[in-house]
């Protein structure tokens, strides 16, 4: 090294050592600290600082704890090939998740603590077919935390969201009985009803939620089981259904005796996300409750971490948990052992919150510049082309470019559509490089479009 690596540690938040791993960690992510490159020695890096030698040791010995670095006696610490930064160099806008700041660090954290309590592994081994209580209790504190009014034996946890989608389906239905969705909405529904033969009816999407109207004639003609919503952050056309509409489908759903599956996985900035319909049914009657909240750490966390959950009424605990049990023996404890030790880190979010929005306002200032009608929440945006330019134009032309991202036709929607995923890039800089070829590619179609004889 030329010049000593000397971090900015006030763009980061916690304890010294830990801010000085985490931007270690991005360094060597970014390329800007390469593999096998000598980390600085700690009292010169300490000096530089203005930081004690101890606190360089803490910090180096966590990086080797997970996995960045490697420390050889006598020569030093050197950071590790990494995969980084051998990644392709493309962006999946097609997929939604999380982009990835601290996560691994918070993971790697969470498995080493794990690793040092060889009776709780052992106890964790064991069959448990009932949820450990302690789980429960740390994910209900964790969802007071954010508003979310519960009691801890209302909890299921399931392999991630699309298995309690099955498992309430499979609860509390019968093959050749209806259930009624969005118009547009997440395949996984129909997948999920079509194996326990059960007929889906789309009800029309307004900028508010639901059309009303249409919703309760349809309830009275099909007479269905459930009503499946997205509410907070409907998928794909990021609507937010408004307290009218979330007051006005429970009363119907009362009314007709329908079970509401409120899917909530779709992530939402905190000045986005709204307290879910969950908590307004709460305020009923017990045996009047009629809404099943469904949620997951897939679009907060990472996707790879299957930790979905359910906050059940009390009527239909028993069916949809002997429907869970019917695919699999028992949702892992060792799984859910760590999404708790996960949310219960104070750095859970890390700096994704701040990411996520300011990738937001860049693919807004886009859809102006196109001058396309958008719609933009959490981690999607939907955007919709104007003819004679076709969405199917526009999802080719990127994949040949190897850049992959959603036509509204995937989710049954014909309006001309798109939908973009923004968490994918592993920094900034390719983000912004592959939303440049996005805005040109659609540039380009556009002046073509229109000489097509």
């Amino acid at each position: 090294m030329g010049t000593i690596w000397s971090p900015d540690l006030e763009s980061y938040t916690g304890a010294k050592y830990l801010r000085l791993a985490q931007a270690a960690e991005d360094a060597i992510k970014s390329g800007a600290l390469m593999a096998n490159a000598k980390l600085p020695p700690q009292r010169l890096l300490a000096d530089k600082l203005g930081v004690t030698v101890g606190t360089v040791t803490r910090a180096y010995a966590l990086l080797e704890q997970r996995g960045y670095v490697q420390a050889k006696v006598g020569a030093g610490t050197f950071v590790k090939p990494s995969d980084y930064q051998a990644a392709d160099q493309r962006v999946n806008f097609a997929t939604c998740q999380q982009p990835f700041t601290n996560q691994t660090a918070i993971l790697s954290d969470a498995l080493a603590q794990l690793a040092k309590t060889p009776l709780r592994l052992t106890q964790l081994m064991q069959y448990h077919a009932e949820p450990l209580p302690e789980h429960q209790r740390k994910f209900s504190q964790w969802l007071h935390r954010r508003n979310i009014q519960q009691m801890s034996e209302q909890i299921v946890f399931t392999h991630g969201g699309q298995q309690g989608i099955f498992s309430i389906l499979n609860g509390l239905m019968h093959a050749g009985e209806s259930l009624l969705c969005e118009a547009s909405c997440y395949p996984g529904i129909h997948t999920a009803a079509e194996q326990l033969g059960l007929r889906a009816h789309p009800v029309s999407l307004t900028d508010e939620g639901l059309d009303l109207t249409e919703l309760e004639q349809k309830m009275v003609q099909f007479k269905p089981k459930v009503l499946y919503l997205t509410p907070n952050n409907q998928n794909p056309t990021c609507i937010q259904y408004s307290n009218h509409q979330r007051e006005a489908i429970i009363a119907l759903a009362r009314h007709y005796q329908v079970v509401i599956i409120e899917d909530d996985v779709n992530y939402c900035l905190p000045d986005e996300w709204h307290t879910p319909m969950w908590s307004l049914d709460q305020a009923g009657n017990e045996d009047e409750q009629c809404v099943i909240y469904l949620s997951s750490l897939s679009k907060m966390f990472c996707g790879g971490l299957r930790q979905g959950f359910m906050l059940i009424p009390s009527k239909f605990i028993g069916s949809i948990k002997k429907a869970v049990y019917s695919q699999c023996w028992m949702v892992s404890s060792l799984n859910t052992e760590l999404a708790c030790r996960i949310i219960e880190n104070s750095n859970f979010m890390g700096q994704r919150e701040q990411q996520v929005a300011a990738r937001q306002a860049l693919c807004i200032d886009m859809g102006k510049r196109l001058r396309l009608k958008q719609n933009w929440r959490g981690l999607n945006g939907w955007l919709q082309l104007k003819a004679p330019l076709k969405a199917h134009h526009v999802v080719t032309a990127l994949a040949q470019k190897g850049i992959l991202i959603r036509n509204g036709d995937d989710f049954n929607n014909h309006d001309n559509c798109i939908r973009l995923s923004i968490g994918g890039a592993h920094d900034e800089q390719l983000f912004e490089e592959q939303l440049d070829i996005i805005e040109s590619t659609i540039r380009q179609l556009n002046q073509s479009a229109y000489s097509v004889v």
